[in-house]
């Protein structure tokens, strides 16, 4: 796990939002996507809402990337609560603050935040205390969000043509432009624990500090954010894409969970156990592995996530685990002790986030729970090694809605309404490029069939 870096001299988050200095706050909900959608309130507008409670409507959670709705219905206002623990600065205003708000009705059971919210308290009351880091690929291009609709989202031209994997030419070319976005996340109370130049032409890693579960995924889900805002005030576009195009690599975006109990001893590692993890450790790695062919729904949401998993990818697509083995769906990390951790590899960078880390934290519990068997771990590679007793993962959006929407064990950990729903916006999105034809297929079927 990338140890946390605590950020000394900072306010607490009600001192932020109580600050004299603060004359804007961006108060706003993520929504099932991890996109925070917000209003910008006067401070004092915001403190009275703090008190006495805060609407929104209810629409949220059935939103589309295309600015729709799925269904239609009689939209209301509901109540919300802002979290004042997750207040922070506002980095692109001087005297501006954030603060993340959730459903306080019936909204809330179908929300990906309050779901992961209830998950840590879950783990909580196990003894067990939950640190989580995310690392994201990214892209790139040259041009901004403007001149890449104008071009019909074709002729993509990527930033930094130079730029190698982990090789230092790209940053030490831009390095002031690389410094400027790290300044900007810093000034949002976003720490990077590293960045580095990945699988070629404008392909760049960011990997987060070690935080709180929730605190973790609100970072994953305002730094993407984030980093497409900053860099099209600079006239690029950066893509957070699990599978760009067919010339670009596929892109990750890696949930890393570490368990300690109250005291802050990590439980993940017991070296005198034959796969040198504790009984926790392999019950909640269990769950995980077990769970990922039905829950895949749940980090894997596009229809252009399931492009990533085709060959040629670094993409793990299986549910294999192995100690330090990138090939696997879950890498193991259990050196230095105290840092030892769970890397989930199969979600692309498309991933919402806190989703993610429900489908992580909730398939873990329950293999805690239940006392799951840890099946064989993987030696070789891993991405195609399936384990009998859990078979493929879904290959498709359509199927794994379908696998989800007939999961008890989803059920038994989601709610109902939940899976239901998700079930339903997964199918939704399916069904919304079903028909849209891409020019390589054109290109591969019109003259032979």
């Amino acid at each position: 796990m990338p140890p946390s870096h605590p950020h000394s001299a900072q306010p607490s988050p009600s001192e932020t939002l109580a600050s004299s200095d603060v004359a804007w706050v961006h108060a706003g909900l993520f929504d099932n996507d991890g996109v925070f959608r917000e209003k910008r309130l006067p401070a004092a507008l915001a403190r009275e809402y703090a008190s006495s409670g805060w609407s929104f409507i209810d629409a949220l959670p059935h939103w589309t990337p295309d600015e729709g709705t799925r269904s239609d219905r009689a939209w209301r206002s509901e109540a919300c609560v802002l979290d004042l623990e997750s207040v922070r600065p506002y980095p692109f205003e001087p005297d501006a603050a954030l603060v993340v708000a959730d459903y306080a009705g019936p909204t809330a059971e179908i929300s990906a935040r309050p779901l992961l919210r209830r998950l840590e308290a879950r783990a909580r009351d196990a003894g067990l205390n939950v640190q989580a880091a995310v690392e994201y690929e990214f892209i790139l291009l040259s041009g901004s969000p403007d001149e890449v609709s104008a071009n019909g989202f074709e002729h993509l031209k990527t930033f930094a043509q130079e730029n190698r994997c982990w090789s230092g030419a790209g940053p030490a070319g831009h390095a002031s432009l690389l410094a400027d976005y790290d300044a900007r996340l810093r000034a949002g109370s976003i720490d990077l624990h590293h960045w580095c130049s990945e699988l070629g032409p404008g392909c760049f890693e960011i990997a987060l500090s070690s935080r709180a579960l929730v605190t973790a995924a609100d970072e994953a889900a305002l730094v993407k954010q984030w980093t497409r805002a900053h860099f099209a005030g600079l006239g690029f576009t950066a893509s957070f894409m699990a599978q760009l195009s067919e010339q670009h690599p596929g892109l990750g975006g890696h949930p890393i969970i570490s368990l300690h109990d109250t005291a802050g001893e990590n439980l993940l590692v017991d070296r005198a156990r034959p796969t040198g993890l504790s009984e926790i450790g392999e019950a909640f790695l269990a769950g995980v592995l077990h769970g990922l062919p039905e829950l895949m729904a749940l980090f894997a949401t596009t229809t252009n996530a399931y492009r990533r998993y085709a060959p040629g990818n670094w993409a793990p697509r299986t549910a294999t685990w192995g100690h330090l083995n990138y090939t696997c769906g879950v890498r193991v990390v259990a050196e230095p002790e105290a840092n030892a951790r769970l890397e989930l590899r199969l979600p692309g960078a498309d991933m919402p986030a806190h989703l993610a880390f429900a489908m992580f934290l909730g398939a873990g519990l329950d293999g805690v729970e239940r006392g799951l068997a840890l099946p064989p771990e993987t030696a070789g590679i891993g991405r195609d090694a399936h384990h009998p007793d859990i078979g493929p993962l879904p290959r498709t959006l359509a199927e794994a809605a379908e696998r989800l929407a007939r999961s008890e064990r989803a059920r038994a950990l989601f709610g109902d309404r939940f899976v239901d729903h998700h079930a339903a916006v997964c199918r939704h999105e399916a069904d919304a490029l079903a028909r849209h034809v891409p020019a390589p297929e054109r290109a591969r079927y019109l003259f032979h069939v």
